[in-house]
């Protein structure tokens, strides 16, 4: 797969948005990518699973800030909206988010404003990318999914793409003010899961099968990290968090 998008095949790729708006997220994409190339030679991998059209839920572990710009130049091909903290939203920063389409949401899960903003986007047959763990991990390890998830794959059944970052935690870590310009990090797009046979699902199966999937494309994420290094192949992906460890 060719690592820049065409342009001019906007309509497929973002339905309802025009070129000029297209080019300028294609745009910012290129700085962020080429960012990250140069500072931690960002490999993105199995590409080819992103959906070429349709509405897709992209879903990954959190482990830093740089997570937005390492999963968006993933999903380039058809670009998205993001959800994003509210905080963020501030001065020519905000500006920038919002320009490239980015939704501001309270990070209590309350903000129905923002949660229609995705429903439209998804039923446009557009892109939107969710954290589910609702924050960043303070280890790098992946924590127990929110049930806000829910509430987009029911009301809109979108393809689910589960996407793993792995090396984003040892480049900015929780609680460093300024990333490490150093390191290496990896993206691995995870196999897509059927949004009506989730939305079918009960609310914890449902969750269950996002997070496994999720949990899957970070560990080919992480092989391809430490093959990358040299280093031992890591161990099979963790168990998922039960409900007394997450209390």
């Amino acid at each position: 797969m060719s690592p820049f998008p065409n342009p001019f095949a906007f309509r497929r790729r973002v339905p309802g948005r025009g070129f000029v708006r297209t080019a300028w997220w294609d745009f910012c994409a290129f700085l962020c990518w080429s960012a990250l190339k140069i500072c931690y030679g960002l490999r993105r991998i199995h590409r080819e699973r992103i959906p070429r059209t349709g509405a897709i839920l992209v879903i990954s572990n959190h482990q830093s800030f740089l997570d937005p710009m390492i999963n968006g130049v993933t999903v380039w091909e058809r670009q998205f909206t993001a959800l994003a903290r509210d905080t963020l939203f501030v001065g020519a920063w905000g500006w920038v988010l919002r320009s490239v389409s980015a939704r501001p949401i309270k990070r209590s899960g309350g903000d129905l404003e923002a949660m229609k903003a995705a429903i439209a986007e998804l039923e446009a047959g557009r892109v939107v990318i969710l954290y589910p763990e609702g924050t960043r991990s303070e280890t790098g390890d992946m924590l127990e999914f929110k049930r806000g998830v829910l509430l987009l794959v029911k009301k809109v059944k979108p393809t689910v793409l589960p996407m793993g970052v792995e090396g984003a935690f040892d480049a900015w870590p929780r609680g460093r003010k300024l990333p490490r310009f150093s390191g290496r990090v990896v993206c691995a797009c995870g196999e897509p899961l059927d949004g009506a046979a989730l939305a079918a699902m009960g609310g914890d199966e449902a969750l269950a099968a996002m997070w496994d999937g999720v949990s899957r494309a970070h560990h080919e994420a992480r092989v391809e990290l430490a093959r990358w290094r040299g280093t031992e192949p890591p161990a099979a992906p963790a168990a998922r968090p039960t409900a007394e460890e997450v209390a």
